[in-house]
């Protein structure tokens, strides 16, 4: 089995700081239009339940990256331990990658004109690092692992109805949150 790098978020330790952010924008020296991470909050209630949390995302690295088939350049290619790269020399900043990943993770660079997208800090994890965006992690919530070693029965992979987003099979998985009752 193929290796496969990917993040793991636990939803209960996120305080949604922006710490892995900024880490990205500053040390990718990233224009502020262009951000490779991003963070939302979600609220989902019910009549006695409310769970409140944030979810910080960034390119999935899938298993079968839909921006690396559409692209008419060749522009991306995937490593060995499930990375994908974007090749900024090959890229004619025609947009496919962009439009065609369910999760929005390539961004337009009005810079250079390209696509560019998290490469999941592949430099520093060559040299036995982390990742900035998990390093920033003040909380431990942003993890990096080999998706095929975890064995955490109460992770839930990214899924949506959509068939795109199961095909691509993203590398990412959440710890779910706990919910609240409300009184």
């Amino acid at each position: 089995m193929a290796k496969q790098l990917g993040f793991v978020l636990d939803s209960n330790r996120c305080l949604g700081c922006g710490a892995c952010i900024k880490a990205c924008q500053i040390n990718h020296s990233l224009p502020s239009a262009l951000s490779w991470r991003n963070l939302r909050q979600v609220e989902e209630a019910d009549s006695k339940h409310i769970r409140r949390f944030f979810l910080s995302t960034s390119c999935n690295h899938c298993a079968n990256p839909e921006c690396l088939r559409v692209c008419p350049s060749g522009a991306y290619f995937k490593r060995r331990d499930g990375i994908v790269l974007h090749n900024p020399e090959k890229c004619t900043g025609c947009k496919s990658c962009i439009v065609s990943c369910p999760f929005g993770a390539p961004q337009f660079n009005p810079v250079t004109r390209k696509a560019s997208k998290c490469e999941l800090c592949y430099e520093r994890i060559d040299q036995g690092k982390l990742p900035y965006c998990v390093q920033a992690c003040l909380t431990g919530a942003l993890q990096l692992q080999e998706i095929h070693q975890i064995e955490d029965n109460k992770l839930l992979r990214l899924i949506a109805p959509k068939p795109s987003l199961r095909l691509t099979r993203p590398s990412v998985f959440y710890k779910p949150p706990r919910e609240t009752e409300l009184k």
